[in-house]
C-alpha cells in the first residue's frame, strides 16, 4: 500500500460519495498539499489497478460515461479498524506501480 492508495482511500471516504479519479487527486491537493498530490494519471492507474484489484474501492455507477469510484466497506474497514493488518487486505499489492 503506497502513501497515495492511502490519500485516495481518504479522500474516498471523507467525501462519502464516488468521483472520478481527477477530482479524487483535487481532493488530494486540497487536503494533503500541493506538493503532495500525485498526477491524475497516477490516481487513475491505482483506482483502476491495486485499489479496485483488491476490493478497496469499486465503480457503483458502472453505467455512467465517466467512470467514478468509491471506497467499499472493506476499504472503511482498512481505514477504521485499529486492529488490522493492511497484509489482510493487500499482501501483494505493489506499491511501486
Amino acid at each position: 500500500m503506497s502513501q497515495v492508495d492511502e490519500q485516495i482511500l481518504r479522500v474516498l471516504d471523507q467525501v462519502g460519495f464516488p468521483l472520478p479519479p481527477k477530482a479524487i487527486m483535487l481532493g488530494i491537493r486540497e487536503r494533503y498539499g500541493e506538493e503532495a498530490a500525485p498526477g491524475a494519471n497516477h490516481v487513475s492507474r491505482r483506482v483502476r489497478g491495486p485499489l479496485s484489484e483488491h476490493g478497496l474501492i469499486d465503480r457503483p455507477l458502472p453505467d455512467e460515461a465517466r467512470t467514478y469510484y468509491g471506497v467499499t466497506e472493506l476499504g472503511e474497514r482498512y481505514l477504521h479498524d485499529p486492529d488490522t493488518e493492511s497484509e489482510e487486505f493487500v499482501a501483494d499489492m505493489d506499491a511501486s506501480e
